[in-house]
């Protein structure tokens, strides 16, 4: 008998009461404007709603939903659980359930996004779920619109002497060249908008900071302040616009007089930079009222909107690598890294025994989704209550959460956003520290980094001190940490040091290299870029027994020969326990300002000579937007039923560095393609790699360095495969499209590049989506810039032909993608190294006869339209190569012609996101 509405109401009730024991507002049964809503929580001022259905069925599902989507189209909420209790639940059965639930956002109303169900989960997930569910109540974007758009106001108001001085004050350089051309026209003749900009930050978040602590000071002045008390507030500071400064200095300093030093400390001196002046005034005054409408969209919200806010404002990472971890993925990397068996969650005394560090911490998101993390860990544990979520917030602050940084901007909102896990939390020390990178006193540090060489020299720049006033601290030494979680900067040295002079450049990186040679295993840290030095530090600073590393890197680093000394590096210090990556081209990063792919690793400490567990590589279909989908993907994970794919990867495998799995969301293509790089490592006569019978290079950026295009004749004969024009190049045969000159510096080296010409040109970047060929036959000898020359070893035609029918076959593709090292997964850029790697037919053990029957084919079919590799289930051509391929080499035409479909279906293929063959 299904389930009357009195007996739902009576489940509404009892779920309400079950809330109210996690500790949230809850009430049942709530009416406003003659609409009734199930279950109404008040989360920390924003409002979240249930709407139930008893039963798990399609159609109790879709009714729930509707009911969700209703309260929002009414307006009475931005934020909903459509929730379905099992069947036969009761009210005495109900804690002891395991109801599931979907959250739906104004922002799936119009978008027709499907709901995404949960996995039955108990009621503390549930409450858990509601608790975070404020991340998605504000309109974060809107918030962090209306704050630049205030701080750019701001600014136009500043002198650029003013603005000099504050970006001085706050240790900020000018803007290059390149900064100044991505800047808004009207800001790019006056020098310093940009740090100007990020100074008038420091001052907002200040502000914000002010907004949320006057309401939890105590109302009696602490012992050592004489002044007016309780402080001003906000709006009684920019009561006036004259005299605006000048307020809100005396408030910051009231507030210094009780605690929050690395909060108002900076901003005080970034207030103290800027001179007296009636357009000053006037732009602190109006910023004043910018804040007061962001703060209103605070409601509810800690680290989303502010780490959402800060990132778009700040964007440092063009010269500083700093990709701000996104609030969904910090959600999802703390969930998988922090787990329940691990510690003892029961008292803030046993918590604060914990040790979380983040060596890159930026803006603070991974320390406060672990804080997030742990907090819910330390609920779910038992009863809390106010005083002990004061002791846990305090021991998190003072004891637990560790995070260096180079950007003093970026650590002052870390230390905020730490601030704002409890404004009534006083803390007497934050372990924030300002990690120097620079020259001091004629010596050169690398920030976070000088804690990995043996001097151990590390410089800490106190608050709020630009490095000409610097009296340089030492912070209390590392203890040995349970959990390192960062997303550390990934950038070229080039980009890195352009901030600073030739000669301060070269001693950084003499030191960087000093450093590195010092290490017992220099190779794991030696990359172009910095991640992979942060690897290895994270490595000797999680050095406690059962300690664990959480990293945010570039899927690149999986795949990427240059990376392999690295991948060996973490297999053998760790069980790789968890790699996470996006197979979603809606969503493929994991930081809010990057537009690479990236993956989620976690590795743990593991018992010397015990066997190491398989890796487990979870490929997402849809990468979660926010914190509270990621929370739910986090607990799918652990049941391995959700929108991903997992596959579990011998640990022999990881510890040779092979992490190809996260190559393809198809576990099908990983073992496939995995089976031919065996082939061609092996003994097997059948596959070589592609070194073994030829030459590949220049590599395409090589040949941009030393040659001048042009689409007319110039003075040198010279021709090149410049562009991969998608809708030119669409069949085997291919022509040259630009005329090249070398550079008039650069003639030596162009003759050299030229002497490495060839009729056959691998494509060294690809747009998989709309790319019909990976490898063409040019009329005439010639060179590249997307792609590369392959001469063979014999110098024969044949082969050459035969090597591209074979690569545009079914099997030559999945060669090709399943060696690659990619930034963009649907946009592959293959290096010299992946592609002298590319398993192909050893024509030399397998005999002319074969060579010639692929080389047939390329002449029968040179000239054939192929269509582009997401139609290539469907194209004749493609399947005509297939069969030639199938019957040179002897091979199960069934299994290239599931490998052909496969392909056809990847996410990275069609850049789409996977929807199954019947989707």
């Amino acid at each position: 008998m299904p389930p009357t509405h009195d007996q739902e109401e009576l489940l509404n009730g009892k779920l309400a009461e079950l809330l109210r024991e996690q500790g949230l507002d809850a009430r049942a049964e709530r009416r406003e404007g003659g609409r009734r809503m199930d279950v109404v929580v008040d989360v920390g001022g924003a409002r979240v709603v249930l709407e139930a259905e008893a039963g798990f069925s399609a159609a109790k599902q879709r009714e729930a939903v509707k009911d969700a989507d209703a309260r929002l189209k009414q307006g009475l909420t931005t934020v909903v659980f459509a929730v379905c209790y099992p069947d036969g639940a009761t009210t005495e059965t109900l804690a002891q359930v395991k109801p599931i639930w979907a959250v739906r956002i104004r922002s799936d109303l119009g978008s027709g996004a499907d709901a995404r169900w949960s996995g039955p989960r108990g009621i503390p997930e549930l409450a858990e779920a509601v608790r975070q569910a404020g991340a998605a109540v504000g309109d974060a974007d809107r918030a962090a619109q209306i704050l630049s758009g205030g701080l750019d106001a701001a600014v136009q108001r500043l002198s650029i002497p003013t603005r000099q001085t504050l970006a001085q004050t706050i240790d900020l350089r000018a803007e290059t060249a390149e900064e100044k051309k991505r800047l808004p026209a009207q800001h790019r003749t006056k020098g310093y908008f940009v740090p100007a900009k990020r100074g008038m930050l420091v001052i907002a978040t200040a502000m914000l900071f002010h907004h949320r602590v006057l309401a939890h000071l105590d109302a009696a002045p602490p012992p050592q302040w004489n002044g007016d008390w309780p402080p001003a507030n906000p709006a009684q500071c920019a009561a006036e616009i004259e005299g605006t400064v000048s307020r809100f200095r005396r408030a910051w300093e009231a507030i210094l007089a009780v605690d929050y030093r690395p909060v108002f400390a900076t901003a005080i001196a970034a207030l103290n930079a800027i001179e007296p002046h009636p357009d000053h005034a006037q732009a602190v005054h109006a910023l004043t009222h910018t804040i007061a409408d962001v703060a209103e969209r605070m409601t509810g919200l800690r680290q989303d909107l502010l780490g959402r806010i800060f990132h778009r404002v700040l964007d440092t990472a063009r010269y500083d690598g700093s990709f701000y971890t996104s609030a969904a993925a910090a959600t999802l990397l703390a969930g998988l890294a922090i787990r329940a068996e691990d510690h003892d969650w029961s008292s803030a005394d046993a918590i604060a025994q914990l040790r979380v560090c983040d060596p890159a911490c930026g803006t603070g998101t991974l320390l406060i989704a672990a804080a997030a993390r742990i907090e819910a860990l330390r609920r779910q544990a038992g009863p809390v209550n106010a005083d002990d979520e004061e002791a846990l917030a305090l021991c998190l602050v003072e004891d637990v959460l560790w995070g260096y940084d180079i950007n003093l901007t970026a650590t002052h909102m870390a230390a905020a956003a730490l601030g704002m896990l409890s404004p009534t939390t006083k803390f007497e020390r934050l372990r924030i520290y300002r990690s120097l990178l620079g020259i001091y006193e004629g010596s050169a540090y690398t920030g976070s980094m000088e804690m990995l060489a043996p001097d151990k020299r590390m410089q800490i720049v106190p608050w709020p001190a630009p490095l000409g006033q610097m009296d340089t601290g030492e912070p209390d030494d590392p203890e040995p940490m349970d959990l390192v979680i960062m997303n550390p900067p990934f950038t070229r040295d080039s980009l890195k040091y352009d901030q600073f002079s030739s000669a301060d450049e070269d001693l950084l990186k003499d030191r960087d290299k000093e450093i590195i040679h010092a290490l017992p295993d220099p190779a794991a840290a030696r990359l172009s870029g910095t991640a992979n030095g942060f690897v290895v530090l994270a490595e000797q600073l999680a050095s406690s027994r059962n300690s664990a590393i959480a990293c945010v890197l570039p899927t690149v680093m999986a795949t990427n020969p240059g990376a392999l000394a690295t991948r060996k590096f973490l297999a053998r210090k760790f069980h790789v326990e968890t790699i996470v990556s996006s197979h979603d081209p809606e969503r493929i990063l994991m930081s809010e300002n990057t537009t690479i792919s990236e993956m989620l690793i976690v590795c743990r400490r593991h018992p010397d000579g015990d066997p190491k567990p398989p890796t487990r590589v979870v490929n997402l279909i849809e990468n979660p937007p926010t914190p509270i989908l990621a929370g739910t993907i986090q607990a799918q994970i652990q049941t391995g039923d959700g929108p991903f794919v997992t596959q579990y990867v011998d640990a022999k495998q990881i510890e040779r560095g092979d992490w190809y799995a996260v190559n393809f969301l198809s576990p099908f293509l990983v073992d496939e393609a995995r089976k031919l790089r065996d082939d061609a490592a092996g003994a097997s006569q059948r596959f070589v790699g592609m070194s073994q019978i030829a030459d590949v290079g220049p590599d395409g950026r090589r040949v941009r360095d030393a040659y001048k295009r042009s689409n007319v004749p110039t003075s040198s004969p010279r021709r090149a495969l410049w562009f991969n024009k998608t809708k030119v190049t669409q069949s085997m045969s291919a022509h040259t499209d630009s005329h090249i000159e070398p550079k008039p510096k650069k003639r030596t080296l162009a003759d050299k590049y030229w002497g490495q010409r060839s009729h056959f040109l691998l494509a060294q970047r690809l747009r998989l989506n709309t790319a019909r060929v990976d490898a063409v036959i040019v009329e005439q000898p010639a060179v590249g810039s997307l792609w590369t020359p392959c001469r063979t070893h014999d110098d024969e035609p044949a082969t050459q032909y035969a090597l591209c029918a074979y690569l545009n076959s079914s099997i030559g593709l999945l060669s090709l993608l399943g060696s690659r090292a990619h930034h963009v997964l649907s946009r592959p850029a293959f290096s010299l190294d992946t592609l002298r790697s590319i398993p192909v037919p050893n024509f030399s053990a397998l005999g002319d006869e074969v060579r010639d029957a692929l080389a047939d084919a390329y002449e029968t079919l040179k000239d054939e339209v192929l269509l582009p590799f997401p139609q290539m289930d469907e194209d004749p051509i493609r399947r005509r190569l297939d069969d030639a391929v199938v019957d040179a080499l002897d091979l199960d035409s069934e299994w290239v012609a599931q490998i052909r479909r496969a392909l056809s279906e990847e996410p990275s293929v069609t850049n789409k996101r996977y929807a199954g063959s019947g989707g």
